[in-house]
């Protein structure tokens, strides 16, 4: 593992060098958060001397040293492209680390296609298209493999197109040390290669093949393969299965992204071969009109209204701390003022007016539920409140002092014998065992949604969370393949039951007798699902008891028939406690 403090150093020293040019943060005014993630968080601004918008990418210089790498190469990239109009500006990064970008006032490519796609016109779609195509051939000229194009790194400006993140990218010539980037990503857009071979190297065909993909987004105006989760998404990129041709689709344009989503990269155009065959497109262009759809509002506030869930002032909590965000949902803890408690708020960045009629009526009848569950290993469910500056909802959730089971076995594994392991086993089980008495199925369970508080076992991550974050695709479930029923892999349709639920708790048992997550040696992202899509597992480990290796696989037995119910494993792991 390299010292993140290399790369702090880079970044200074280019700095120092004035190889990257620095700007006061007093320059800067206006500040709106509007967008975060695993180690950065963008902000909209006002660049004062210059009159400009602009995005300040915050980079969290705490954070692992593969970001840390991400981050320098993203910069080193960005120095040598920023000129191109169709490359996302890149301005300067100051004391603070904050990357100065242009600011995209249209959103990223998929959010544009989604408000604008019923006024595009054909002839939209192909300037859409060679715009996107312009940036990418200044990128390979530049020797530069972008290694992540799709639809949400295409930013729009004034409704220009300009190609963004070049985390991942890698430079032909020459790259940083030790910088081959793992696969985790949007798999729609992954080149297959990377699916079939883990030590496939990415090159400028693995960027036409997700420009393909993003041609036929263009023509259809939605994501590929929207009924299916990602895992499923990869199974089918695995099996070679493409998405099916829109109707009224230009026969030559059907005909390009065919062959730039290729299976062999050899049969794959290269980038000006694209340009040129998309500026021989043309259609007689129309009226460009906006068009935009009312949304569903106010759902949750009518549902606190008639005391359906209950409902708190959120004044009533101070002393916030940030512990967790995600690209849906943040975790702070807080103080509960009145009651004294130490408490977390997820708060659930979704705006109500996002949220169907399906989503918000499973979201109330869960969390009434959760209103009436009184078991010490299931989560305790307090309420909702609503944060009156940003509008988004919380809820009001006990504190996991310890993290979550994998936070938990990472940290203190050394310490637990076979007798502590048993115990912990034996308490998840117990609370999923309750979830399943009263005809609840957990459908997302894997180590980080198991809590500590104190040395007890809490089962979490399911209810509304669990609704909200399977409506959005791109959920944070990301990593979470191996806990997830390979029936869901070969069946889009399957819909996960008790028996998914056993599964899980199989490959949660193997973890608790091993202290590492599942498959931790596979390190590229969508290889685990293709591994246990054909029946992989993993090994034993040595030390385990007999019969505890026997319960955990029988849970986690490809055919769901096989697999026991909860409260017989509940049960044997009982009998080897008593023995």
């Amino acid at each position: 593992m390299s010292d993140p403090s290399i790369y702090i150093q880079w970044v200074e020293n280019a700095i120092s060098k004035q190889l990257i040019n620095y700007f006061d943060y007093s320059e800067f005014s206006n500040h709106e958060k509007i967008g975060a993630g695993g180690f950065s968080t963008v902000v909209k601004a006002e660049w004062k001397s210059c009159e400009l918008t602009v995005a300040l990418k915050s980079i969290k210089f705490d954070t692992e040293w593969k970001e840390m790498k991400m981050l320098v190469k993203e910069l080193q990239l960005l120095q040598r492209v920023s000129f191109h109009p169709k490359i996302n500006h890149f301005y300067e990064s100051n004391g603070n680390y904050k990357m100065v970008l242009q600011f995209a006032n249209n959103g990223n490519l998929r959010d544009y296609l989604a408000r604008k796609f019923s006024t595009l016109q054909w002839e939209d779609k192909f300037r859409i298209a060679r715009e996107i195509a312009k940036g990418l051939e200044f990128i390979h000229a530049n020797k530069i493999v972008h290694k992540d194009l799709h639809p949400k790194n295409i930013l729009v400006h004034d409704d220009k197109m300009m190609i963004a993140d070049f985390g991942l990218s890698k430079v032909l010539t020459v790259d940083i040390p030790g910088s081959n980037s793992n696969m985790e990503g949007m798999p729609a857009f992954i080149d297959p290669q990377c699916l079939k071979n883990s030590g496939y190297k990415r090159t400028t065909k693995s960027d036409i093949y997700s420009f393909g993909v993003i041609l036929w987004e263009i023509s259809s105006g939605h994501k590929p393969f929207p009924k299916l989760s990602r895992a499923q998404t990869a199974i089918k990129i695995f099996q070679d299965v493409r998405e099916t041709p829109v109707g009224g689709t230009p026969p030559q344009y059907e005909q390009l992204y065919k062959q730039c989503w290729d299976v062999d990269p050899n049969k794959r155009p290269d980038i000006k071969e694209v340009l040129s065959l998309l500026t021989q497109l043309t259609i007689e262009p129309t009226v460009f009109r906006e068009n935009i759809e009312k949304p569903l509002e106010g759902s949750l506030k009518k549902a606190t209204l008639n005391h359906a869930i209950d409902s708190y002032n959120y004044n009533e909590f101070s002393e916030f701390t940030n512990i967790a965000e995600g690209l849906f949902s943040s975790v702070c803890k807080c103080i509960w003022k009145e009651r004294g408690l130490t408490v977390a708020l997820k708060c659930l960045k979704v705006d109500d007016k996002y949220l169907d009629e399906n989503i918000v009526r499973g979201f109330i009848e869960m969390l009434k539920f959760l209103r009436k569950f009184n078991h010490t290993n299931i989560i305790k469910f307090y309420g909702i409140t609503k944060n009156p500056s940003s509008g988004y909802y919380s809820m009001i959730l006990p504190f996991a002092d310890k993290g979550d089971l994998r936070d938990y076995l990472e940290k203190e594994f050394s310490k637990l014998d076979w007798n502590r392991k048993l115990c912990m086993a034996k308490e998840i089980s117990e609370g999923l065992c309750y979830l399943h008495e009263k005809n609840i199925t957990h459908g997302n369970l894997h180590s980080k949604n198991i809590l500590v508080c104190g040395d007890k076992m809490i089962v979490a991550g399911f209810g509304i969370s669990k609704q909200v974050d399977e409506s959005f695709s791109a959920s944070i479930a990301q990593g979470m393949s191996a806990y997830i029923d390979p029936q869901c892999f070969r069946d889009p349709n399957h819909k996960r039951d008790k028996k998914s639920d056993t599964y899980s708790l199989g490959v949660i048992l193997w973890e608790i007798s091993s202290g590492n997550p599942p498959f931790k040696s596979i390190d590229i992202g969508f290889s685990i699902t293709i591994h246990v899509f054909n029946g992989g597992r993993e090994a034993s480990v040595e030390g385990t008891p007999p019969q505890y290796e026997q319960i955990y696989k029988q849970c986690w037995d490809d055919n769901p028939i096989m697999r026991p119910d909860i409260a017989l494993v509940l049960g044997n792991l009982s009998q080897i406690i008593d023995a």
